[in-house]
């Protein structure tokens, strides 16, 4: 066993949970797999609103160029009756 093994496994042997009570390796893992969980979660709810907020600056922007098209052609219809 190397040194670098040495240390991981009194490093895993010595992990604590807030209660201070001795944590064991299949419980260490279980909280890292519920946490990776949580964020994979998190990261599709990130990625949903992302593209809900691409799609409604894409739509601002679509209506934004409709009013200046109808205003261009207020502008002309008038300039026409002038």
């Amino acid at each position: 066993m190397t040194l670098n093994e040495r240390r991981c496994k009194a490093k895993l042997n010595n992990i604590f949970l807030n209660d201070n009570k001795p944590v064991s390796f299949e419980q260490y893992d279980k909280a890292n797999k519920n946490q990776l969980k949580v964020i994979k979660k998190l990261q599709k709810r990130v990625k949903a609103e992302q593209k809900r907020k691409n799609q409604l600056a894409s739509q601002l922007k679509r209506s934004l160029k409709q009013v200046e098209e109808l205003k261009q052609q207020q502008n002309t219809k008038e300039e026409m009756n002038i």
